[in-house]
């Protein structure tokens, strides 16, 4: 086979694999306000497959997510679109299970005043209070039917006493300070998929280097 054709083939084959690519970008959301301190914790958005997105919730050491009065939910967040979620797995705590209690998706949704309500939640069959809390990292693999991007993760409605709205919100404890954390800064980290117009550039490239090489070997 020549090089030509061979350049030409991958340069196919890259264009094909970038249509059926994951664009989704990780987003990062390190600064929160609330009772706790700012840098309590850093969400992690990761782009897993074209239905499923991991959600990395790293907390402070000496930090966990409980139940109090409020209403406030352990965590929560929103999404556009439809189809049917799931989390599988639950990785940390493994199987969502701990000591007091078992954390499950709750497609109905939850509150955590002051910041509002959102669509989703990662609810806890736990007791109320730091006594029955969870500390440690939350870490579990988003699922939904018919595709899920990182870009679906989306503000609530525009709540007291942020502006525009959070992307995410959680009733924690440090083990005796207790109460609703929002995030409403999202940064882009990478987006891990090249895009097309690189494809087509590295493309050129090989032609082009197999164009130099067919006259080389004709002189």
């Amino acid at each position: 086979m020549s090089f030509v054709r061979y350049a030409a083939m991958a340069a196919g084959g890259l264009l094909l694999s970038a249509a059926s690519a994951i664009a989704g970008p990780i987003y990062t959301f390190s600064v929160s306000e609330g009772t706790q301190p700012a840098n309590v914790g850093i969400i992690t958005l990761t782009q897993n497959s074209a239905t499923s997105v991991i959600v990395s919730v790293d907390l402070l050491p000496g930090y966990g997510f409980i139940n109090t009065g409020g209403p406030h939910t352990p965590f929560a967040f929103n999404l556009t679109g439809s189809g049917a979620l799931s989390i599988n797995p639950f990785t940390t705590p493994p199987g969502g299970i701990y000591a007091s209690g078992i954390f499950t998706l709750n497609t109905g949704g939850g509150d955590n005043t002051p910041y509002g309500t959102f669509g989703i939640a990662v609810d806890s069959s736990a007791g109320n209070g730091s006594v029955n809390g969870y500390f440690g990292d939350l870490l579990f693999t988003l699922n939904r039917v018919g595709g899920l991007d990182t870009n679906d993760f989306v503000r609530n409605s525009d709540n007291a006493p942020i502006v525009g709205g959070s992307y995410f919100s959680a009733d924690l404890s440090s083990g005796s300070n207790t109460g609703a954390q929002a995030w409403a800064i999202r940064t882009t980290t990478t987006t891990p998929v090249p895009e097309p117009a690189s494809l087509l550039l590295l493309g050129a490239g090989l032609l082009g280097l197999g164009l130099v090489r067919r006259r080389r070997n004709r002189v």
